[in-house]
């Protein structure tokens, strides 16, 4: 494997990195702006929900990551990249709409959800076809391949 073949997989990788950075920034300006000092969780409702679309993002971020890894590696790059792209958009909205009022979060939210389950799809398929080359000897993306572009 190249480096190139996971290229769009790390790029979007190192942009949640900074997402996860921009939400925990949000806090931080909101912590500010109400003078609440750490390690206090409590505050006026827009730096709790602030700090609860952070908390969320930071759950959600390393079942993320495992699973777009694992899609670009045993699927192919490009659908993990784009999937990845659609989470990270969502998961932008999601923070923003959620600081704005905890009901704008939910189609976001929604999403995002949307595009780990194409994730898990990706990485399914790709570790299944892994595993039946490896124990069945039968390649089923070659067989795919014959099928849609025969020779």
């Amino acid at each position: 494997m190249e480096k190139g073949d996971l290229v769009l997989v790390a790029a979007v990788a190192v942009a949640h990195a900074w997402q996860q950075g921009m939400a925990a920034t949000e806090v931080a300006i909101l912590r500010r702006k109400h003078e609440i000092k750490p390690p206090v969780t409590d505050g006026p409702p827009d730096f709790i929900r602030a700090l609860r679309a952070q908390q969320n993002c930071l759950e959600f971020g390393l079942p993320f990551q495992i699973i777009l890894w694992t899609s670009g590696i045993f699927g192919h790059q490009v659908p993990s990249a784009v999937l990845g792209c659609y989470y990270l958009i969502s998961r932008h909205k999601y923070i923003k709409g959620y600081i704005k009022s905890p009901d704008d979060r939910l189609q976001p939210f929604y999403h995002s959800i949307r595009a780990l389950k194409g994730l898990i799809a990706i990485s399914a398929l790709g570790i299944g076809n892994v595993l039946l080359k490896q124990y069945a000897g039968v390649d089923v993306w070659s067989l795919i391949k014959q099928q849609v572009f025969p020779n």
